[in-house]
């Protein structure tokens, strides 16, 4: 026979022993052994539920907890859950840069669901007391039943807190509990599920990738860890949590204006931390910013040991401070600057199984979504219990703070025009989305004595159209720790900060220590020790100079290179084929003087272009806000230069490579 016939007898000789002889014990299939605590013995959900609401497994293909849900699994529930129940309500308030909803659930009792507008406008009599009697003070709050709102996963990696978001609702609309009933009636609750969804759906896609048939509990493997760009920051990757006073973000956006519409007295922000460690929650440690009510502080001791004590019962490790201090202002936490309570909670991360830990212990992803239950539950307990004597706290500190004896009064803030508009107003708008109240120079105004940017007093003259913020006003903690010039920390934390920093290059301090967002923005700007009132009139946007009305003679076009917006210009003209230059120095013509970085759009550059020069160079303008002046003459003003010279360079339009994947990072 040939190689290939023996061959293929021998093969079947050989199957046919495999098939007819009967394994030994080794040849059987083991079942894995079973990893002790990956099962988790807790029940996330228990108790008696109504039956016309849909249970969470059904909706998702299994239990809260077993795994992570998606965005889109989380917009399905709620979705769900609001056409099944009277005692929810959901508003979209964004949109993800990927077109992603980002949604908060209203849940309460039937009648307070049906007074909402009634109750939130009551809140804002107490945020601004101007012209509401202390009588008529105490009968709102008599009336309003308290406000929380608990949101969940801005790190979209950070998964286990938009999990246990879902069991929250469902249990609250759901549950048969007496206790959960009167707390309906009590609190108004509303739910952000998932505040970053585009961040999560990509680490909900690693871990869908990374799935094994055995679970997988070494928090070094892809599973846990993900890769970049990981799903940490949003689809920018830009850290949201670092968002809530600069506005940059549509999330953010949306977030704020509802926020700061509700005022409500709890904010609970639920996170993740590393997987070998345990549970932190607030209250912070020193440095803790003082602009933060008195008040505020002492609550957030006894929600914190309310908190404790529902982890007590369970026998989960946990600790406040440590790590966590509470300078900066630019967190969820400036609710707190608006008079809220604030809440963190940290849990380490165990996604997606579970993770075993240094003391051998395997902790499953469904035990810390359970943390974040039980904290939930318990902090809207203490809420329950407290929110009458919390509002009173609130309306007394709000009505001092537009009091004369308000502990602001007497500081001002100016911010100096310029020409970079565009500028000036993102920077105001940022103010506007906060409410604060502004005002401005209607003319020229000297003052002595006022406070620069860098700490100095100087005696200088204001022009028109200065914008004047008065630090007493009802957002007064919040603009102080917005803008304040050199934020207090106790001289006992400075002295560790020194020791640590000579000892191994440490610091105390967890994040950011300097944010003034005027200097952010480069705005010019003082602080004035007074509260003006000569020559102050209501704050009206600036207009824009007028584009000169007849372009027609016009050898060239110029935009002034003061405005940021001039960049888009020059950007928006070359993507259509025009050739555009732009100077390194001082130029003036016909009387009109421009500044370095000024745009240019010259005729004989651009003779055989083809278009309306004249039409595209006039709106681009215009819907960037800008003024176009038309040049009659190219000859420069004494030792300026002339349009024809070596100081206007010609632009080359930018050619772009993105690098992403295998072997790039940042």
């Amino acid at each position: 026979m040939s190689f290939n016939k023996t061959l293929l007898v021998i093969t079947a000789l050989l199957v046919s022993v495999i098939v007819t002889t009967k394994p030994t014990h080794s040849a059987i299939t083991m079942k894995p052994t079973p990893l002790q605590g990956l099962d988790y013995q807790g029940s996330i959900l228990s108790g008696n539920y109504r039956g016309t609401v849909t249970k969470p497994e059904a909706i998702l293909g299994f239990p809260v907890g077993k795994m992570t849900a998606t965005p889109a699994q989380i917009i399905q529930a709620v979705s769900t859950w609001e056409k099944e129940s009277n005692l929810m309500q959901v508003t979209e308030y964004a949109r993800s840069h990927e077109g992603r909803p980002l949604v908060y659930t209203v849940i309460s009792s039937e009648k307070n669901l049906q007074k909402l507008d009634q109750i939130k406008s009551d809140i804002g009599r107490l945020a601004d007391p101007r012209g509401t009697s202390t009588a008529a003070t105490n009968e709102i709050i008599a009336r309003l039943p308290g406000v929380a709102w608990m949101a969940y996963s801005i790190h979209g990696n950070e998964t286990s807190g938009a999990d246990s978001a879902l069991a929250a609702i469902y249990h609250l609309i759901a549950s048969e509990d007496p206790m959960i009933t009167q707390l309906l009636d009590d609190l108004v609750i509303i739910i952000d599920p998932s505040m970053n969804p585009d961040g999560r759906a990509r680490f909900t896609k690693t871990m869908q990738e990374n799935r094994q048939v055995t679970p997988n509990v070494d928090d070094q493997s892809l599973l846990h860890t993900g890769y970049w760009p990981y799903g940490r920051t949003n689809h920018y990757l830009f850290d949201l949590n670092r968002d809530f006073v600069f506005g940059v973000h549509p999330e953010t956006q949306g977030r704020v204006k509802a926020l700061n519409e509700w005022y409500p007295q709890l904010m609970i922000d639920g996170h993740e931390m590393g997987s070998q460690d345990t549970y932190l929650f607030g209250p912070p440690r020193e440095p803790i910013n003082k602009n933060i009510a008195k008040s505020v502080k002492r609550w957030s001791v006894n929600f914190s040991e309310d908190q404790g004590e529902a982890f007590d019962a369970k026998n989960w490790p946990y600790y406040t401070g440590e790590w966590f201090e509470n300078l900066f202002v630019g967190y969820s936490n400036y609710v707190e600057y608006r008079g809220s309570i604030h809440i963190l909670y940290e849990q380490a991360r165990m996604a997606e199984d579970g993770v075993r830990q240094g003391n051998d212990r395997i902790v499953s992803y469904a035990e810390s979504v359970d943390h974040q239950f039980v904290s939930t539950i318990a902090n809207l307990q203490t809420l329950a219990k407290h929110s009458k004597d919390i509002y009173k706290d609130f309306a007394k500190d709000r009505r001092l703070l537009v009091s004369k004896n308000s502990p602001y009064a007497d500081k001002t803030y100016a911010f100096v025009p310029t020409g970079n508009n565009k500028r000036m107003r993102e920077f105001l708008n940022l103010l506007k989305v906060q409410g604060f109240e502004l005002q401005q120079l209607s003319r020229a105004t000297k003052l002595s004595d006022v406070t620069n940017a860098m700490g100095e007093n100087e005696t200088v003259t204001l022009p028109a159209g200065t914008v004047l913020l008065n630090n007493r006003q009802p957002e007064a903690r919040l603009i102080a720790g917005m803008l304040e010039l050199d934020p207090k920390i106790l001289d006992e934390v400075l002295v560790k900060e020194r020791q640590r920093t000579l000892r191994d290059g440490s610091s105390v301090m967890y994040d950011t220590t300097a944010w003034n967002v005027a200097m952010m923005h480069g705005i010019k700007f003082y602080r004035i020790n007074d509260e003006i009132s000569k020559n102050v009139v209501a704050y009206s946007e600036a207009k824009v100079a007028p584009s000169d009305a007849d372009l027609s003679n016009a050898i060239a076009y110029m935009v002034d290179g003061q405005d940021d917006a001039s960049i888009a210009f020059a950007a928006r003209l070359m993507e259509q084929g025009v050739q555009v230059r732009v100077s390194d120095k001082k130029s003036a013509y016909a009387g009109v003087e421009f500044s370095r970085g000024s745009v240019l759009v010259n005729r004989y550059d651009n003779e055989f272009f083809n278009g309306d020069l004249k039409q595209l160079v006039t709106t681009a303008a215009q819907e960037l806000s800008l003024s176009v002046k038309g040049i009659t003459t190219g000859y420069g003003k004494g030792d300026l230069p002339e349009l024809g010279g070596s100081h206007f360079e010609l632009l080359e339009r930018p050619r772009i490579a993105l690098l992403a994947r295998a072997g790039i990072n940042t």
